[in-house]
């Protein structure tokens, strides 16, 4: 059990005066750990001695706080300082005599310092984790909560299941006015209390409680959740037991979105969900909104699937008894009818306006970030409205640079044929979709330069759309196209009236 304590404003601006004069940010953390980044962290937990810590603050406060190892404590007096040292003794990061240990690990991530518990002893003796184990921000699934986190303005920010508070910590002294950060370990709030002193953030408040229990009736523009979201059999580590089917606490998480989302709030929640027989996450996920899912849109942002079978095989190689609990979680995957297990993005948007909802699922590729996934938030909103169809035909299009047409031919008495014609991209996400005849047509021509009715025009004087569509139905049939990504909408629309038939095309 950590021996952390919540001390005096002066040791806390002690200590991070240390951190602050050695440099210890991020990026000189991965240079010294010669790691690309955070998330490549736990690639080596058990990392050689770096052969120059002793030289400076930066390798000792990294020998201790971060590799864990002992260090003399002449060697830590020297580059550190007596004053430093003694802080942190009063704070309860270290602990020994002639030779020093840290009690917690502590390191840069997110712009601030973070506390968390260790992964290993200092005499790399087996290290007894804690049921209620505060999970370290460090290791790759963290960083990557951390890198799609949406850091668009917002006042009231929530962070639950909050862990360390890193995602509230980053926000209070970003994005956010004000943070809060629940979790239902109490001790986990302990170290979310500390870390806020240890940065000096004062618009930010930590407390224990079940979820949203803590808010009352208080509501929120931005709610973000790590949550545990791991299958399991049997309870084991409060930061991953998410129950039998690994969604327990994620869907308790959205179900409280009407009570504590304010409108025109965002929820975003990276954790793993499945498919099941006839009902894909994202539908899952919108019935348990309940009776208010009409307020709410939902969108799935896939990072990667796994087979069930596979997800079981991985989960039960440590237990006990692994074939008993293996046989247990086929029977348990089959009973609830598992396709695929799926972990995502997800976000949830209550809208503030009355307009249809919309519910959408993509696959991210390997460059696909947040500004990309709120960019297509904010398109499918767009085209929920009700004048979008108007706004759209009077809007310029150009193709996504990154699209790729296929087209595939049958042999006939005439030769060959076209027969399907297929759109591809991989970015800003990995869509495919079959289209309609006059695709090539159009993407010969989408530069950016004309609206799209001035397309609609060109191309029913070739002849190449069917008879009788009208411009409605060909902006539903480039919305489908925008909204896949293969299609891009270059600004806003025009304020000029739409043109009647006559009006010059690209082909005339």
């Amino acid at each position: 059990m950590t021996s952390l304590r919540i001390g005096t404003d002066a040791e806390f601006a002690t200590v991070r005066a240390c951190l602050e004069s050695a440099g210890l940010d991020e990026a000189r953390l991965c240079e010294r750990l010669g790691i690309a980044s955070l998330e490549n962290f736990e690639e080596d937990f058990e990392r050689a001695e770096m052969d120059d810590w002793e030289a400076d603050a930066t390798g000792v406060l990294i020998q201790l706080f971060v590799e864990g190892h002992y260090v003399d404590r002449s060697v830590a007096a020297a580059r550190l300082g007596a004053e430093s040292l003694t802080a942190m003794f009063a704070l309860g990061l270290i602990e020994g005599d002639e030779m020093l240990a840290a009690t917690v690990a502590l390191y840069p991530t997110a712009g601030v310092w973070i506390a968390s518990d260790r992964w290993n002893s200092p005499d790399r003796t087996p290290y007894k984790t804690p049921q209620d184990v505060v999970y370290p921000s460090i290791v790759s699934n963290a960083q990557r909560f951390l890198r799609f986190l949406p850091e668009t303005p917002c006042e009231r920010m929530l962070d639950l299941c909050s862990g360390t508070a890193f995602a509230a910590l980053r926000g209070a002294s970003t994005f956010a006015q004000k943070a809060w950060a629940f979790d239902i370990s109490t001790r986990a709030t302990l170290f979310a209390e500390f870390n806020a002193r240890l940065n000096a953030v004062s618009n930010f408040e930590a407390a224990a409680g079940d979820l949203y229990e803590p808010a009352g009736g208080q509501q929120f523009d931005r709610i973000v959740a790590h949550p545990p979201y791991v299958p399991v059999l049997r309870p084991k580590w409060v930061y991953q037991d998410g129950g039998e089917d690994g969604e327990q606490i994620v869907r308790r998480c959205v179900e409280g979105l009407p009570d504590h989302l304010a409108p025109g709030g965002l929820f975003y929640l990276l954790a793993m969900g499945s498919d099941r027989r006839g009902r894909p996450w994202e539908r899952r996920v919108r019935s348990w909104l309940g009776d208010a899912g009409d307020a709410f849109d939902v969108g799935v942002f896939v990072v990667r699937t796994l087979d069930p079978e596979e997800f079981a095989v991985r989960v039960v190689v440590n237990s006990e008894t692994p074939p008993d609990d293996l046989r247990a979680f086929r029977q348990l995957f089959g009973q609830l009818g598992v396709k695929q297990m799926v972990y995502a993005v997800v976000l949830v948007q209550r809208r503030d306006e009355e307009r249809p909802v919309f519910t959408i699922r993509r696959q991210n590729s390997a460059s696909t970030t947040i500004t990309e996934i709120l960019s297509a938030m904010e398109l499918e909103t767009w085209m929920q409205r009700a004048d979008a169809a108007e706004r759209l035909l009077r809007s310029r299009v150009r193709v996504n640079p990154g699209a790729e047409l296929q087209v595939r031919h049958m042999l006939s008495e005439e030769g060959w044929q076209p027969q399907e014609y297929m759109l591809r991209t991989s970015h800003p996400f990995s869509m495919e979709a079959r289209t309609e005849t006059w695709a090539p047509f159009l993407l010969a021509q989408c530069d950016g330069g004309h609206t799209v009715y001035e397309h609609f025009l060109g191309l029913q004087v070739e002849e190449v759309i069917p008879e009788g569509t009208s411009p409605e139905d060909f902006a539903q049939a480039i919305q489908v196209l925008i909204s896949g990504g293969l299609l891009e909408v270059t600004g806003a629309p025009s304020d000029a009236r739409l043109p009647d038939d006559s009006a010059p095309h690209p082909n005339s």
